[in-house]
């Protein structure tokens, strides 16, 4: 492990996992972040939460995790995040800024101790509504949207998702933005967001600020000839299996039409846990390919894609990877930022009803008319999405030279922070050895 970064300037990353491993959106995001990033000559030290090791044994909110440029790096506490950070710039690099992506997993008392001690600007993405509500992401018993408020014992009594903890977590969380907000950008990817957030963060309106996390480029022109009454209507629900995402409304829509005999051939594109016999699945893997989605719904001619979400999405990658391969897609109006982009782009039906599906679904005759007009419009999705390069511009322009200032630590801190260390040497050759 070399005590070197590869770049001159580097940004530090956090958010609840290793985005190398991980599966969800923000994960992908990350790693497309970290790609473009050192694109442009900055490196990216990644630190995630990693409370239990050694099968469970040590259990412990000061543990993470380093991932330097998308390489497994070391496992340390919090006091050795600080002392790697520090040695980072006294070998030559330079701290350009603080990326927090998520706080899941992380201690806010842990964290804000990393973020004090060094005095660089800190950049807050905001993927989703964990920072309003950290249990349910705004549903009510992990199914229906509650809202954008934060959780109280009055809004919450009933709901399986409120636990002893919510209410305390989300003032720990509210109290950590408000102790950085003088030294922190909020960037939203969608207007939606914008406009949700600010409902419980009034106070952040006028530093939040609007970058989408793509930029469409060209025109994708296959995938528009109208679909013959002879030919099944291709149908794919895209992204993962989650009772949010829609999953069960889908099983309930695609055995009523496949019942019906409706001339419908049907795909699941994402990570499939879950497989219905009738239904074509396609697992999918971005970390091979960021474009791997995009690219297996062109290659399936898919002609209608589902994103049920029943939450607000802050940014949904599958909207803009169905988008790309010109197909038409099928919501509702709790689905935030599909809905709005559907709304815009005239490319789908947005429901009224949560369980529309179904009777979308079950008038084949209906459906097949609304993609044969959207076809006939030509209105095309992009060719390939750019990822956008405003955060490079952001970081760069800003030339104040930071500091990490470390603390002389207790004699456990030193203790754990060695122990950990030749554990990350054993778990860096075991990773080695298994590729």
């Amino acid at each position: 492990m070399s005590s070197k970064l590869k770049n001159k300037k580097f940004v530090v990353t956090i958010s609840y996992c290793d985005y190398t491993t991980g599966t969800g959106g923000t994960d992908k995001f990350i790693l497309s972040q970290q790609r473009l990033l050192n694109e442009h000559g900055i490196s990216v030290l990644h630190i995630c939460p990693d409370p239990d090791i050694l099968r469970g044994r040590l259990h412990s909110d000061k543990i993470w995790v380093l991932v330097a440029d998308g390489r497994y790096y070391t496992m340390t506490n919090t006091f050795g995040v600080i002392r790697y950070m520090k040695a980072f710039i006294e070998s030559g690099s330079e701290l350009i800024g603080v990326i927090l992506h998520h706080l899941n997993n992380s201690s806010v008392r842990e964290l804000l101790k990393i973020l004090k001690s060094t005095d660089a600007k800190v950049y807050m993405y905001l993927h989703d509504y964990y920072t309003v509500c950290p249990e349910s992401g705004l549903t009510r018993n992990y199914r229906e949207f509650c809202g954008i408020s934060f959780p109280d014992e009055q809004k919450c009594r009933g709901c399986s998702c409120l636990k002893d903890t919510t209410v305390r977590r989300t003032a720990q969380i509210s109290g950590l933005i408000k102790r950085i907000a003088h030294r922190t950008i909020f960037i939203s990817p969608s207007q939606s967001v914008l406009e949700n957030w600010t409902k419980a963060y009034p106070g952040m309106k006028s530093r939040t600020v609007v970058i989408p996390h793509q930029i469409p480029m060209g025109k994708y022109k296959e995938n528009m000839a109208p679909i013959g009454e002879s030919e099944p209507v291709r149908i794919a629900f895209v992204g993962y299996q989650a009772p949010h995402k829609g999953w069960e409304e889908w099983k309930e829509a695609v055995k009523r039409a496949h019942e019906a005999g409706c001339g419908y051939k049907f795909y699941q594109m994402g990570s499939c846990n879950e497989n219905i016999g009738f239904v074509h699945k396609a697992d999918i893997d971005f970390k091979k390919d960021i474009a791997a989605m995009t690219k297996a719904l062109r290659a399936n001619r898919i002609d209608c894609a589902v994103l049920w979400s029943l939450v607000p999405e802050t940014y949904s990658f599958t909207l803009y990877e169905a988008y790309s391969a010109n197909c038409f897609i099928l919501t509702n109006d709790l689905s935030g930022n599909i809905a709005a982009t559907v709304k815009e782009k005239g490319n789908g039906i947005v429901s009224r009803e949560r369980r529309g599906l179904s009777a979308l679904l079950l008038d084949e005759a209906g459906l097949r008319k609304r993609i044969n007009s959207f076809r006939e419009k030509k209105g095309y999705g992009p060719l390939y999405l750019k990822d956008n390069d405003e955060i490079v511009k952001i970081l760069r322009d800003d030339e104040k030279q930071y500091y990490v200032h470390g603390n002389r630590g207790t004699w456990r801190d030193h203790l754990s922070y060695l122990f950990l260390k030749a554990y990350s040497l054993y778990t860096y050759f075991r990773r080695k050895s298994l590729k």
